[in-house]
């Protein structure tokens, strides 16, 4: 179905109108506060054809439309304008995200900012994307060895590990050649597992020291982050939300992070991204949408770095992809500056 100028104002109208009221939006209000050249009567038979296209729902038989999935998605791709923040939201922005001297910390502040600013849930997410380059084992002492491992990215993790038993140096340089032979290109976040997995069993005479090792660097490394920061008041103070029933489903979905996690790392993209309701493949997430935006890969090397928003899919968009954009800009700039000068650093050495 093909929407003329007249029916895309309708839609337009009825989805702005009904994320800043949450009631069904009926052909009488559209003709009397938006469309006021068209009768009601040509309102109302264009909403029924926007009703039956699978742009609108009608909840009850005697109620106005609601926007549907397909709706909400024909308005975001197409109708959607440019939102400004206001003057407050922006000093907030600007502000309040700060370098907190690594990706993580500071990632997880901006997610609170967000949160501030929209009243909705939202999840910071870091992922390790590095690879092994090359590891290295040295001998501190008769029982005490010095694991060095080397990413692509350049980044360099040392741990030390116990052992009961004494290595000669051959037996040493055996381990780190095998090792290098067998990791080199492994995902980081993959290591603890290969060891204890696949080389553990190939080198059982070292198994020893594989284990201490595997236990040593998934320390180190530790696991793919996700926090979500959600000021539960405000959440509260939502519609969708007034009801037990429903806020029993929300912070369902909030504490099942695994599902919020799996869902937004199925999104790609360089800007910012828009899953509505049934789009998401997880069952429970089919009444709520999830906005993200990726940092660029150049400014946190080795590491896949979101942030994501989670909120009915009454959510008003504009306001949020405007948000995620000054957001991202700032970002570059913190997190692009401190790459800059530690690039001055190496190159000056």
């Amino acid at each position: 179905m093909n929407l003329d100028e007249r029916k895309k104002r309708i839609l337009s109208s009825i989805v702005e109108d009904y994320i800043l009221s949450a009631e069904p939006v009926g052909s009488k209000l559209i003709a009397e506060k938006y469309e006021k050249e068209f009768s009601s009567a040509t309102i109302r038979n264009d909403m029924k054809q926007l009703e039956d296209g699978g742009y609108l729902e009608q909840p009850h038989i005697s109620s106005g439309r609601v926007p549907s999935t397909k709706g909400y998605r024909y308005y975001v791709d197409n109708l959607m304008r440019d939102n400004t923040l206001t003057m407050v939201d922006m000093d907030y922005i600007n502000n309040n995200i700060i370098s907190y001297g690594d990706v993580e910390s500071t990632l997880e502040n901006a997610a609170l900012v967000i949160s501030k600013v929209l009243n909705l849930p939202t999840m910071s997410h870091l992922k390790n994307t590095d690879v092994v380059e090359n590891i290295k084992i040295l001998k501190i002492s008769e029982k005490i060895l010095l694991i060095i491992l080397m990413s692509k990215a350049g980044t360099v993790k040392d741990v030390v590990i116990k052992i009961t038993d004494t290595l000669p140096k051959d037996k040493i340089d055996e381990l780190s050649k095998v090792l290098n032979q067998n990791l080199k290109g492994t995902p980081l976040e993959n290591l603890p597992k290969i060891l204890g997995e696949v080389i553990g069993k190939e080198l059982e005479k070292f198994s020893e020291v594989l284990k201490a090792i595997e236990n040593a660097i998934k320390y180190e490394l530790g696991e793919g982050n996700s926090n979500i920061n959600a000021d539960v008041e405000s959440l509260l103070e939502q519609p969708e939300f007034s009801k037990a029933e429903s806020i029993k489903k929300l912070f369902n979905v909030i504490n099942t992070k695994d599902i919020i996690k799996d869902a937004i790392e199925k999104i790609k993209t360089d800007d910012v991204s828009i899953v509505i309701g049934s789009e998401n493949e997880e069952l429970l997430l089919k009444d709520y949408s999830i906005i993200s935006i990726d940092l660029p890969e150049k400014i946190t090397i080795g590491l896949d770095a979101k942030l994501s928003v989670i909120g009915p899919k009454r959510v008003d968009y504009g306001k949020v992809v405007a948000t995620f954009k000054l957001v991202g800009e700032r970002l570059k700039n913190i997190l692009g500056s401190k790459k800059d000068k530690e690039e001055e650093n190496i190159d000056g050495k």
